[in-house]
């Protein structure tokens, strides 16, 4: 028997990058990808349900050699707050944790048309009545799942969710990263990363970041439906070759893809700036007491004096 694989789980947020690093960080030899990006093992904890087996989760990957990681990523994980963390705590008791956050802003904009790539939304839809149907919607509402389409404001208040993690992994294993620098410097994020699990950083990509599920739009709504069909029903085989999917998305942008994007009006930007301005400064204020660094676009934002529960 070899030694007990390291656990990695990327756990938040939608839209801030972690489809990227997933991607890069599983093409390092010494990590074992699970079968699908998202295995939303820990989901069920978010929403009060009961867990599978571990065994189940062990089933999304193949062995792995005697100082080797797991990796997984499922963004959403993020909003489950302390249930989703205590049962990754409880089922992995190793593993580490990767949380990247986005400008709230951006990110809620993105999220937006994201849900529409998805057809999850009438690609008509303004994102003024988008905002007015989420905030008809109470914290009951959000318990059921077909919600989460939602949760493109909810889910930049960061403040909300992350105690829960630094309470239960604390600095050693949970790591914080943010879309910005991922962005920006992907070379130093991922080697410091790789450096982080204990992987060997000389053995990453030369191509490390690689831009991955970036939202784009459609022509054809028939087309890109059955394309999303495709893409779930194959995962398990695109995963386990990466550059495979590469092409194939190339091949099918170049068929149906164009850019994505509503014209978002400045009022609106406005509002969403507005809208995070509280929360923003209760995650300063975490971040700061817990001795992380703040990030550029949190820099002006003037902590309440909180504690971290």
């Amino acid at each position: 028997m070899g030694a007990t694989p390291l656990d990695v789980v990327i756990a938040g947020v939608n839209k801030a990058g972690t489809t990227s690093l997933y991607v890069s960080l599983a093409e390092h030899p010494q990590v074992v990808p699970s079968a699908v990006k998202e295995t939303r093992f820990f989901l069920p904890a978010r929403y009060g349900k009961p867990m599978a087996p571990i065994e189940v989760y062990d089933s999304y990957f193949e062995p792995v050699a005697g100082g080797g990681a797991r990796l997984e990523a499922t963004p959403s994980y993020f909003y489950g707050g302390a249930p989703v963390a205590r049962a990754i705590d409880e089922m992995l008791p190793s593993a580490r944790v990767i949380v990247v956050l986005r400008e709230p802003v951006a990110r809620a904009i993105s999220f937006f048309e994201y849900q529409k790539t998805r057809l999850r939304l009438p690609p008509e839809l303004p994102i003024e009545d988008y905002l007015a149907h989420a905030d008809a919607l109470t914290d009951l509402d959000f318990l059921d799942p077909a919600n989460e389409r939602y949760f493109a404001v909810r889910g930049g208040h960061y403040a909300d969710f992350l105690p829960a993690w630094l309470e239960t992994f604390g600095p050693d294993r949970l790591r914080l990263l943010t879309f910005e620098e991922l962005t920006a410097e992907p070379a130093r994020v991922l080697i410091g990363t790789a450096t982080w699990l204990g992987l060997d950083p000389i053995l990453l990509p030369n191509d490390a970041l690689a831009a991955e599920n970036r939202t784009m739009g459609f022509k054809s709504r028939r087309l890109q439906r059955m394309a999303l069909g495709a893409n779930d029903r194959f995962e398990r085989i695109l995963r386990r070759h990466p550059e495979m999917k590469r092409r194939v998305r190339a091949l099918y942008l170049r068929l149906n893809g164009q850019p994505a994007g509503s014209s978002i009006s400045g009022d609106v930007r406005r509002d969403l700036t507005a809208r995070f301005r509280e929360p923003n400064r209760r995650l300063a204020a975490q971040l700061s007491s817990a001795g992380l660094e703040l990030p550029a676009w949190l820099e002006g934002a003037e902590p309440r004096a909180v504690g971290i529960p």
